[in-house]
């Protein structure tokens, strides 16, 4: 059996769990109600969950995490760059979210970095000739 090319679950290592709970709730992420004190989870529209767990749970094995960029990057895909220009208003006004720039266009399309709390890298872009299915999945051309 081949390993299926697909994610379902991302887990975010963090020292503050219920700070990153309160953001992604203030950026209306829902909540599964599986969620408890120990591991918050938020289901995404295209049926991805995203997990919050301590990382005090994983540095026995793998160490603490890093304080700098973390060798990956989060990424939301959009569908216009006038929907990429208004999620950047919006996240203007969010605690905990860093802006790591303006919007910037390019020939691909464009987009914007941020951080949150735990140091996560995180994109918002839109990507010309790519297209989202009604629950968000992206595909490229």
């Amino acid at each position: 059996m081949q390993l299926p090319a697909r994610i379902g679950l991302v887990t975010l290592a963090c020292r503050d769990v219920e700070r990153m709970a309160r953001l992604f709730r203030e950026l209306g992420w829902p909540e599964t109600p599986e969620s408890d004190e120990h591991h918050r989870t938020f289901q995404l529209t295209n049926g991805v969950v995203v997990g919050l767990y301590a990382a005090s749970h994983y540095e026995p094995v793998f160490g603490p995490p890093a304080d700098a960029f973390r060798g990956f990057t989060l990424c939301v895909n959009l569908e216009s760059l006038d929907d990429v220009h208004a999620i950047y208003e919006t996240l203007r006004g969010v605690e905990g979210v860093e802006l790591l720039g303006e919007v910037e266009e390019a020939f691909w399309g464009g987009g914007f970095s941020w951080r949150d709390p735990e140091g996560n890298v995180w994109d918002v872009a839109c990507a010309e000739g790519t297209r989202l299915d009604d629950r968000g999945g992206v595909y490229f051309p």
